[in-house]
């Protein structure tokens, strides 16, 4: 039996989540916070988050702050936004943020960018989930 990876996406356009999660939903078990305080709510008390997607719309700075948490956590984290400017691409990054995609994405290009990034937490980081299992076997 597999374990689907979590996926915590934030966001503040209710229609919008309901379709990423609609999306994901069949290869991911996907949680959805609309505000900072359900977001908090998650990373304090989940330790198994494998991805955050955020879409930074309609946030304040503080959305860095998280970013900055979720970094020190090592979850990556991939940013939606109608724009991204040179500015926000460079606090993002700053901030741990690994993958920043610009609004409307492609499903095709979003699902990629997922399975990319999951790949790499399975590649890279697999001990982070797996410690103490002693295995080393796909």
């Amino acid at each position: 039996m597999s374990e689907a990876a979590l996926i915590l996406a934030l966001g503040r356009q209710q229609r919008n989540l309901e379709l990423l999660a609609q999306l994901l939903r069949s290869e991911y078990e996907v949680e959805i916070a609309r505000s900072m305080d359900e977001f908090d709510e998650f990373i304090d008390h989940r330790d198994d988050i494998a991805l955050a997607i955020l879409d930074v719309d309609g946030f304040t700075e503080d959305i860095w702050k998280r970013c900055r948490q979720l970094h020190e956590r090592s979850t990556p984290m991939l940013v939606l936004a109608a724009s991204i400017p040179p500015a926000m691409r460079e606090a993002a990054l700053s901030h741990g943020v690994h993958t920043l995609l610009e609004k409307p994405v492609d499903k095709a290009d979003l699902k990629a960018s997922i399975r990319g990034l999951v790949k790499y937490i399975d590649g890279a980081g697999a001990s982070r989930f797996d410690r103490g299992s002693g295995s080393d076997t796909d």
